[in-house]
């Protein structure tokens, strides 16, 4: 896809103890843009990322952005999986990038509870819900060993 404006994005893990993040945009219906790092543990505090994603801005464009965070907090006080609704594959949280946040690096932040976008052109925010991450880790990591298997075939 082709986009006029971009942006870099970070997720900071504020859950209080280590974490595996997975998060993912789309714009409108194009496909979703997915970081997803399985084996890296985001130290609290840390962020996760980057993902360089693509939207359009401007009087004539009319598509959505939609963004999905899933968690797997390894240790500490809130162990266990959490996520957004929707799914890395199909995002669901609509908030939108504007002209503002063209070019810019954009720090978002979870926790077990709420997933942040803190955007230049405003914020947003979702809940997190305890348990919908697990299958959603699960399944991208194993396509990416599929993936690998078919590199090394």
């Amino acid at each position: 896809m082709s986009y006029n404006s971009s942006a870099q994005i970070y997720v900071t893990n504020n859950t209080g103890g280590n974490a595996i993040i997975a998060f993912s945009h789309e714009y409108s219906d194009d496909g979703p843009q997915i970081w997803n790092q399985p084996n890296t543990v985001i130290a609290p505090g840390q962020s996760a990322g980057p993902l360089a994603v693509g939207f359009n801005t401007g009087v004539f464009y009319t598509g959505r952005d939609y963004w999905f965070c899933g968690i797997q907090v390894l240790d500490g006080p809130n162990a266990g999986y959490y996520a957004t609704e929707g799914s890395l594959e199909a995002p669901s949280k609509q908030c939108m990038l504007e002209s503002e946040d063209n070019g810019a690096t954009l720090y978002f932040s979870v926790t077990t509870e709420t997933f942040v976008m803190t955007e230049n052109s405003g914020s947003c925010s979702t809940g997190m819900n305890a348990g919908n991450a697990t299958a959603l880790i699960a399944q991208q990591a194993k396509k990416e060993e599929r993936a690998k298997e078919q590199k090394v075939a």
